[in-house]
Formats: C-alpha cells, sequence, structure tokens
C-alpha cells in the first residue's frame, strides 16, 4: 500500500530530540518518515553528499522544515545551509511544505528586521544571521509559506495533524 512519504528537514544536532519525536509521529499516522540519520537517503559516489538529498525530495509528498537556532552545514552555494536548500529545493518542485520556526527565534526575528543593515549587531537567538535572511525570504514566498511557531514538538505534531486531516481528507 503507497503511503504518503514525509521528509524532515532540520539541523541535526541542536533539534535531534524534534526529529525523533517527529519521525515517531509520522510513522504512529502510518506514513513514511525519510530522515538522513536513520539510513532513509540512499547515497552514492558520484555527488556531493547534500545532493542527494535533494534528489529525495522528488520521491517524497510533503517536507516538514524546522529552523532552530543554529546554521548548519554550508551547502554547495556558501549562501544558504542545507536544510535551508531542502526546503528550497521543495517549494521549487511544488511540494507540500510545512514551516516551524522555533519561538525564540522567531522573536528575535523582529530584532533582526529592525536591524539588519546594523553589521555589528549580534543575536542571542541564532549562530548566524543568515538564518533570519532565510526566515525573510520565506516570508516573502508568494503563497503557501504558512509559517508557525514551536516551543515543543508537540506544537508541530498538534499542527500537522490538523492540516493532514484537511489534506488527506
Amino acid at each position: 500500500m503507497a503511503r504518503p512519504r514525509i521528509f524532515i528537514s532540520s539541523t541535526y544536532y541542536d533539534l535531534k530530540y524534534i526529529r525523533s519525536d517527529l519521525d515517531r509521529f509520522v510513522k504512529d499516522q502510518g506514513y513514511e518518515s525519510v530522515l538522513n540519520e536513520y539510513g532513509n537517503i540512499p547515497y552514492g559516489n558520484t555527488e556531493r553528499l547534500e545532493e542527494y538529498c535533494y534528489k529525495e525530495i522528488d520521491l517524497c509528498d510533503i517536507l516538514v522544515a524546522v529552523i532552530g537556532g543554529r546554521f548548519g552545514s554550508e551547502g554547495r552555494d556558501g549562501k544558504y545551509s542545507v536544510s535551508n536548500l531542502e526546503l528550497k529545493t521543495a517549494i521549487d518542485k511544488g511540494k507540500q511544505v510545512y514551516i516551524f520556526i522555533d519561538k525564540t527565534v522567531y522573536s528575535e526575528y523582529r530584532t533582526y528586521s529592525v536591524n539588519k543593515d546594523n553589521k555589528k549587531m549580534n543575536y542571542a537567538a541564532v549562530d548566524d544571521s543568515r538564518i533570519y535572511k532565510f526566515i525573510e525570504e520565506v516570508h516573502a514566498l508568494p503563497m503557501n509559506n504558512q509559517i508557525q511557531s514551536f516551543e515543543s514538538v508537540t506544537d508541530i505534531t498538534k499542527y500537522l495533524k490538523e492540516q493532514w486531516a484537511g489534506l488527506f481528507q
């Protein structure tokens, strides 16, 4: 039986417990989760590892993006992180995306918005201001840029339950 495939995208070290809880939630819904740390992405030897993540998004139905305070590994262009590029790839391919931003990061985003031209500004909630630049781009998407803040994985799963019930009805 075909099951929806859900790609979970985020940085790993700061959000590994959220990722683990989301994996369990997705499986409890009867869907298939796709997470790098569980070997769900097959890698070859002809391209950079991140390229295989972007290719796997083609085979998924939904991408759940969780944005926290760490930038993560730089992607191929040096401007975005791998997790940022995963979200951009899903959007470019017309995939259904759900975007969640840590509440502390999202609150400080307002401070960034007012001070983004101040290069001397330091931020407490993130390790790299490129996170805020990316959030700014996500806000500028012409459609389907539904963004939710979260304090715990329960906030995310509650929202996803409601959304998926409507999506698959």
